[in-house]
């Protein structure tokens, strides 16, 4: 049986990491409380296998595969509470999660082998400071008409259109949250927001990065660069270390990390099921997705 965890016993399943855990920094940062999620076990006293579900992103296994106690009723949990905890948080109608290995691989495909299922490679990239020193010449200026401004209380505040505000919410419990662990930097025109790069997943010094143009119109103009380039310039000032996660199929997002100096290190497999319709690709906005230089 799967049993919900309370918050304040996250911490049981860090037993259940290695080393080699490419998504440490997601699941300590929602044991921690820094960012929005929840974690599922099979026994709540001593878990052997846990899902970590970052609410409206992505879903992450850890410990045991073969663990029956878990996996038997995998299928039931992802159609039912995983379901509904989706729907009620975020609006979401997919589940998207990544596998870390074979044995993972064939517990997830039996869960939801009733479903239409899609699959990708999720790549995850280190950052090259030097690489992005020397490219950064490259980038277009700054339009006249618009500023780069670093996020915060005001800039929220004076959002016209409330952009801001949805996206730190989608990640962190308050936006008082996000002005204590996370950094920003936004293109504007006037008080309206063109582009922002922010970190949407902490802990400790590592930050994960998400980039967004909001219009069609101002897409593949620069301006998601130059964000991302205040938002890295930030962190090599400040000894954060930032981090680029994309769909392989996602071609905007790994052309533009690439642009920013981040290089591949590491990939795991990738599915994708809806939920809802019995459809295909969960969540209130993938933030792997819709990066446009």
């Amino acid at each position: 049986m799967i049993h919900r965890l309370e918050s304040n016993d996250y911490a049981k399943i860090r037993t259940l990491l290695t080393p080699d855990n490419v998504n440490d920094l997601t699941i300590h940062a929602i044991i921690n409380g820094t960012n929005r999620g929840v974690i599922y076990v099979d026994d709540v006293e001593q878990p052997r296998t846990a899902l970590i579900d970052q609410t409206g992103v992505i879903s992450i296994f850890v410990g045991d595969a073969a663990n029956e106690a878990f996996t038997a009723d995998l299928g039931a949990f992802i159609e039912g509470e995983l379901r509904r905890y989706t729907t009620e948080s975020c609006g979401g109608t997919h589940f998207l999660a990544v596998v870390p290995d074979e044995a993972w691989e064939k517990a997830v495909t039996k869960a939801i082998s009733h479903r239409e299922i899609e699959t990708d490679w999720e790549y995850y990239y280190q950052f090259n400071p030097e690489q992005f020193q020397a490219r950064k010449i490259s980038y277009r200026p700054l339009p006249e008409g618009y500023t780069l401004k670093r996020i915060d209380a005001g800039v929220i505040e004076n959002d016209p259109d409330n952009i801001l505000i949805e996206i730190v919410e989608e990640f962190y419990h308050s936006v008082d949250d996000f002005l204590q662990w996370g950094v920003g930097f936004c293109v504007c025109k006037g008080n309206t927001i063109v582009s922002a790069c922010l970190s949407c997943c902490v802990h400790e010094r590592d930050h994960e990065i998400s980039v967004e143009t909001y219009e069609e119109a101002d897409m593949n103009q620069g301006f998601a660069t130059l964000a991302c380039a205040a938002y890295l310039e930030h962190c090599l000032e400040h000894g954060l270390t930032p981090h680029w996660t994309t769909l392989e199929t996602n071609e905007e997002s790994v052309r533009l990390g690439t642009k920013l100096g981040f290089e591949p290190k590491e990939k795991l497999k990738y599915w994708s099921s809806n939920i809802k319709t019995i459809q295909v690709s969960m969540g209130c906005r993938n933030h792997f997705g819709n990066l446009f230089c």
